[in-house]
C-alpha cells in the first residue's frame, strides 16, 4: 500500500517515481541524512530530484512535490511571484508551502499562539534558502517548530505580488463587505476560482491549513487572531507600493477579506485541489528498478581463456645473456578471447 501524506485529504498524494543511478558525486540520502559515497547505488526521483539510498525509498517524505521549472533566485526573493516557485502541474504548490505545513501539522498542533511566537530569524533565513536551492532539508530536524513558521511566514511576506492579485484585489474587499453572509460566500468563491492556477491552488491548500489550526483549542488561534497574521502576506494590498495612509485604511479590510476567506466551507477547498489521479501517479505505480539485472549479449556470453595460465606464460623468460639486460620473452598469445559461438 502507498503512503499518503498528511495532506492526503488536498489532493495531495503525488508519489515519487525513482530512477536507479550510480553515484559519482557524493550526494546526502535525503530520508536518513547520510552520505551517498562513490560508485554506490541510489535512487532519484525524476519529479522532485530527491535523492536517497535503496533502502530508505519508503521513507522519503510526501508528498512527492515536482521541481519548479525555474527559481528567480535566493537572495532576489521580492522579484518573484508564487508561480515561479510552483510546480508546473497541479496542484501548482511550493514544495516549501507544503512541507511547512505538514510539518507544523504533526508538530505545531499542540503549541500555544502558533505563527504568533517568532522564532529564530537566522534559523528562518538559512532554512528559506534551502528550500529556494531545490534543497530537500529535514524539517524534523529543526527544534523549534516556530522556525518552520517563520520560514512560510517570510516565503509569502516577500513574494512580489500576494495570494489576493493587485487586480482582483477591490474585487475581493467588496465582496468581504456585502452583509448577506450567503452572497458574501458565494461571491468570494467565484473570485477564487478566478484566480491564476498557482494562486489558487496555494491559496485553497493554505486556508485548509489554517482551518484546521483554528479548530484546535490547544493552539488558542481562532480565525480572528489567524486573520491577522496572515491578512498582509495573503491578501496584502491594493498595489506594491502602498502610501502610510493607504496601509492604515487597507489593512483592516485586508483582515476582513482574511477571516471571510476562514468562513468558507473546507470542502469548497478541497474540491479545488482534487486533481486526475494520472497527474498524481505518471507513468503508473512507481517501482523502486533491480541493480541486480543486467542485459545479456545475444551471441550469448564470451569465454575467457585461463588468466593463470596466461600469466604464468607471459612472466616465462629465457636465460639472459652474458652482458646483457636484454630479457626475451616468449611469444604473446595472437588471441585474447575465443570467439562467440553463433547458433
Amino acid at each position: 500500500a502507498l503512503r499518503k501524506a498528511s495532506s492526503a485529504g488536498r489532493g495531495l498524494n503525488r508519489v515519487h517515481i525513482f530512477i536507479s543511478k550510480t553515484v559519482i558525486k557524493p550526494e546526502t540520502c535525503v530520508p536518513c541524512g547520510k552520505r551517498v559515497r562513490f560508485s554506490k547505488p541510489a535512487l532519484k526521483c525524476k519529479e522532485c530530484r530527491a535523492v536517497c539510498h535503496p533502502e530508505c525509498r519508503d521513507k522519503l517524505p510526501l508528498p512527492c512535490i515536482p521541481s519548479c521549472p525555474s527559481t528567480p533566485g535566493t537572495n532576489k526573493l521580492s522579484e518573484g511571484i508564487i508561480s515561479d516557485f510552483a510546480p508546473s502541474e497541479r496542484p501548482m504548490i511550493p514544495r516549501l508551502v507544503v512541507n511547512c505545513a505538514n510539518e507544523i501539522e504533526n508538530r505545531g498542533l499542540s503549541e500555544v499562539g502558533i505563527y504568533r511566537v517568532p522564532g529564530s530569524d537566522k534559523e528562518q533565513k538559512e532554512l528559506k534558502e534551502k528550500f529556494l536551492k531545490g534543497r530537500h532539508p529535514h524539517l524534523s530536524n529543526i527544534h523549534d517548530i516556530h522556525v518552520v513558521c517563520g520560514c512560510l511566514k517570510d516565503f509569502l511576506r516577500g513574494l512580489k505580488e500576494p495570494l489576493v492579485t493587485f487586480h482582483l484585489w477591490p474585487s475581493f474587499v467588496d465582496a468581504a463587505d456585502i452583509g448577506d453572509r450567503n452572497k458574501c460566500r458565494e461571491e468570494l468563491q467565484h473570485l477564487v476560482q478566478s484566480l491564476p492556477q498557482a494562486n489558487m491552488d496555494t491559496l485553497a491548500f493554505l486556508v485548509q491549513h489554517l482551518q484546521m489550526i483554528a479548530e484546535t483549542p490547544a493552539c488558542k488561534m481562532p480565525a480572528g487572531n489567524l486573520a491577522k497574521v496572515f491578512g498582509p502576506t495573503i491578501v496584502g494590498y491594493s498595489c506594491p507600493d502602498p502610501a502610510p495612509m493607504q496601509i492604515m485604511t487597507e489593512t483592516r479590510r485586508q483582515n476582513q477579506v482574511m477571516e471571510r476567506l476562514l468562513e468558507i466551507p473546507r470542502d469548497f477547498w478541497a474540491d479545488l485541489l482534487c486533481v486526475d489521479d494520472m497527474s498524481l501517479f505518471p507513468g503508473g505505480t512507481p517501482y523502486t528498478p533491480d541493480f541486480h539485472s543486467a542485459p545479456r549479449s545475444m551471441l550469448g556470453p564470451i569465454n575467457t581463456p585461463d588468466m593463470t595460465e596466461y600469466a604464468n606464460e607471459m612472466t616465462r623468460t629465457a636465460t639472459t645473456p652474458k652482458y646483457s639486460t636484454k630479457t626475451f620473452h616468449s611469444k604473446k598469445p595472437s588471441r585474447f578471447f575465443s570467439s562467440p559461438v553463433v547458433n
